[in-house]
């Protein structure tokens, strides 16, 4: 005769290896997924390196990765790691941004997930030139604003203004053009007689 005790504790086995709450979380198969640069400019890329716990089985081992927000940067969807390997890299492949952007990629496999940040810097303004830089009163000059990247699809603008507008006077804000690094706007800098 079995003691009620026992039933119960017998029971109670059961039940805790029957809901899958109180089984332990199998283990990740992705052991880690990186980023180099983790902070790039718009519009250049980084690389992207997604490592398994264990080497791929026969036929490689397909992860699907994914990108928080893809105006700002994409990944492929998937990358294959080659049987007998752990890990494998790719290209995270951004556009020019107006504020600095976090996106967050996500590399799934099997049952795990792992995640990374890069963060997409917009481009900043590196140089203003004047041509020609001497003029006769009453003529004009070509000034060119230069962007340390491209600018972004909406354009960048650029607040320009002059040290003694009575002698020499600029427009008040000028837009890079999408994609490009430059602008150039004629006349740009009107002089007085």
């Amino acid at each position: 005769m079995i003691r009620p005790r026992v039933a119960a504790i017998g029971l109670l086995v059961i039940a805790f290896l029957a809901i899958p709450e109180f089984l332990p979380a199998p283990p990740n198969p992705i052991s880690s997924l990186s980023l180099s640069p983790t902070s790039v400019l718009g519009g250049s890329s980084s690389t992207g390196t997604v490592t398994l716990a264990s080497a791929a089985p026969s036929g490689g081992a397909v992860v699907s990765l994914t990108s928080s927000n893809t105006n700002a940067a994409t990944v492929p969807a998937n990358v294959t790691v080659p049987a007998g390997l752990t890990s494998k890299t790719f290209t995270v492949t951004t556009s020019p941004v107006g504020a600095s952007t976090s996106v967050t990629i996500t590399a799934s496999y099997s049952t795990g997930t792992k995640t990374a940040t890069l963060t997409v810097t917009p481009a900043l303004l590196t140089s203003v030139s004047v041509s020609p830089t001497s003029v006769a009163g009453g003529t004009s000059s070509t000034g060119t604003v230069t962007l340390s990247g491209p600018a972004p699809a909406a354009g960048a603008n650029v607040t320009l203004s002059s040290s003694n507008p009575s002698v020499a006077s600029v427009s008040r804000s000028t837009r890079a053009l999408r994609r490009s690094r430059t602008k150039t706007r004629p006349p740009g800098i009107s002089t007085a007689r």
